[in-house]
């Protein structure tokens, strides 16, 4: 009974390693780009922390995406869905991010899901973690950190987007 038990799990013990990362993994100073890079409604996919592996830096717990929005707010989100896990693309016109695999979509202003599976998950699984950024005084856009749990989700009611954007000098 034991073996059989075994047989069933064994191909899913590698997920605990996704939810349970190291520390220092999540919390590297990482630039991702400069404000003279991005426009309203312009994006860039990007891997964090970059390893320099293509197999490591392609893992989907490690893709995110920087966007400036249409009032030119800054935020990253994991591309990870809390609804199963796979990786929405971001859509301008739409101003959200749609997941592919069940529809979920996310607004690109706080992350939170709005409509498909995603959006009927209990708060705080209902909206995509955030990474934390710095802009510096040449306005370089630096990740230095993830406020959530990759494929979990964020408590977004606790911390406002804005708060994950700092500006350095």
């Amino acid at each position: 009974m034991a073996g059989a038990v075994l047989a069933v799990i064994a191909p899913f013990a590698n997920l605990v390693g996704y939810f349970y990362r190291k520390e220092e993994e999540v919390s590297k100073r990482q630039k991702l780009a400069n404000l003279k890079d991005l426009s309203p409604g312009s994006y860039i996919f990007f891997s964090y922390p970059q390893t320099g592996d293509p197999k490591i830096d392609n893992d989907p717990f490690r893709q995110y995406v920087l966007i400036m929005t249409h009032d030119g707010h800054l935020r990253v989100y994991s591309r990870v869905c809390v609804h199963l896990w796979c990786l929405p693309s971001y859509i301008p016109s739409r101003g959200a991010l749609i997941c592919p695999c069940h529809g979920s979509i996310y607004r690109d202003t706080d992350g939170v899901a709005v409509d498909g599976p995603a959006a009927y998950q209990q708060y705080p699984t209902n909206a995509l973690p955030m990474g934390v950024i710095e802009v510096d005084q040449n306005g370089d856009i630096w990740m230095v950190g993830v406020e959530g749990r990759l494929g979990y989700g964020r408590e977004w009611q606790r911390v406002k987007p804005d708060d994950l954007v700092r500006r350095v000098t």
